[in-house]
């Protein structure tokens, strides 16, 4: 066999298949074509020479905000500049306006983009009101037919449950589960302040997601109280409900995580939540978001695994995505783990000094190498009413519980 391209001699772990070792990787037509020790090369084969790097599975990000029709939304192709290259819009779209996200967007994008649909019939247009304070707004029918005609890209249904849906957080979210249902997909919940979080967490079904998991700003995974891990969480996750990360500007706490880990409570997947507020601070990349659980004591085997093939598994695409097995698209991630003193800061404005970073050395796209950096993404201007999203999260900055 003559390969496109071979990666030689990286440390490749790759957890969909139990690697952990020294390979070479052969890459034919835009699939992984082998892998194994000095691969054949032929006169059209391209190598590249990746020893002392780690290669695994190009990274999936479950969680971000990719609609620059919305305040928070960014461009995509950011993310192939750190080793992601299948990225989920969690709902920042509704059925009204994820057409036009899909056409401009998501069809003529380099880096993979899939999408769960907003309960909310505009998604997250803007920080400045609730999308659901007026549930007029929630349309299941309309959602659920939106999902049904694009069913190769969309995941489920998205709501986010806190101050954004008013005094009706409960009611919204049966409206939500209602359109989930009715397409036979999973519902990805937010939890923040003012999030019924208990009772939200017993009405959820195996492979539902619950995003921001370490989120400190009150009325999250611990009792108010005792400070003790709600009981709802452990029996959710017996249920098969999905604890996801969900980073953002005001959505991850080392207290809480720590606090979390004494439980043995570890989240199901690692994300960003990359969106317009965060990406110059706080999230910035899932390689910086990857390092903090570096950093919290998670092994670099555990954090590409809640990085890759799980996220994959979530969203029902572990047969292509997350893995390197033969026959795979050849969507690969190459890293230096660098040593020495990073500072990692949460969105409690704490600043913790960790020793390992994963720093991007070469992404592969659909057997295509990219050189990080590659593509340089415009970010919209701020705008002064954005300052509100900044100033909520110093003057929150204390409350973690």
């Amino acid at each position: 066999m003559e390969y496109d391209l071979i990666l030689r001699r990286g440390h490749v772990i790759d957890p969909s298949q139990g690697i952990d070792r020294i390979l070479d990787i052969g890459i034919q037509k835009g699939l992984i074509a082998e892998l194994g020790e000095n691969l054949p090369t032929g006169p059209g084969t391209q190598q590249i020479d990746v020893s002392g790097k780690y290669v695994c599975p190009g990274l999936i990000d479950l969680h971000g905000h990719w609609y620059e029709g919305s305040c928070f939304g960014i461009d995509p192709h950011i993310c192939l500049n750190h080793g992601v290259t299948t990225v989920v819009d969690a709902g920042t779209t509704g059925f009204v306006n994820f057409p036009e996200f899909r056409r401009n967007r998501i069809d003529t994008a380099r880096i993979q983009v899939l999408a769960f649909i907003h309960i909310g019939c505009l998604g997250l247009p803007t920080s400045l009101v609730g999308e659901l304070v007026d549930l007029r707004f929630a349309r299941p029918k309309e959602t659920a037919a939106v999902i049904e005609k694009h069913r190769d890209i969309t995941l489920g249904v998205k709501i986010r449950q806190g101050t954004m849906t008013g005094t009706h957080g409960l009611e919204a979210l049966d409206l939500a589960l209602g359109a989930a249902q009715a397409s036979g997909l999973p519902l990805m919940v937010h939890i923040s302040t003012g999030a019924k979080t208990g009772e939200i967490l017993g009405k959820l079904r195996h492979g539902d997601v619950v995003t921001h998991c370490f989120q400190g700003r009150g009325d999250g995974i611990f009792s108010k109280p005792t400070g003790q891990l709600l009981p709802e969480v452990t029996e959710a996750r017996k249920r098969g409900v999905i604890f996801d990360v969900g980073h953002g500007c005001g959505s991850f706490s080392w207290e809480t995580a720590r606090r979390a880990f004494q439980y043995s409570f570890y989240p199901d997947t690692i994300s960003t939540d990359l969106h317009r507020f965060c990406v110059d601070r706080w999230a910035k990349s899932m390689p910086t978001t990857m390092s903090k659980f570096l950093h919290l004591g998670m092994s670099l085997e555990d954090v590409i695994l809640k990085s890759t093939c799980a996220p994959a598994k979530a969203i029902n695409r572990a047969e292509q995505l997350g893995t390197l097995r033969k026959e795979t698209i050849a969507d690969l991630f190459v890293f230096e783990l660098q040593e020495g003193d990073f500072e990692f800061e949460d969105t409690h404005l704490c600043i913790e000094k960790g020793q390992r970073l994963i720093n991007p050395h070469l992404v592969v796209k659909d057997g295509e190498p990219i050189e990080p950096g590659s593509y340089p993404a415009s970010l919209r201007e701020l705008y002064d009413c954005d300052q509100d999203v900044f100033r909520f999260v110093e003057e929150t900055a204390q409350e973690t519980v």
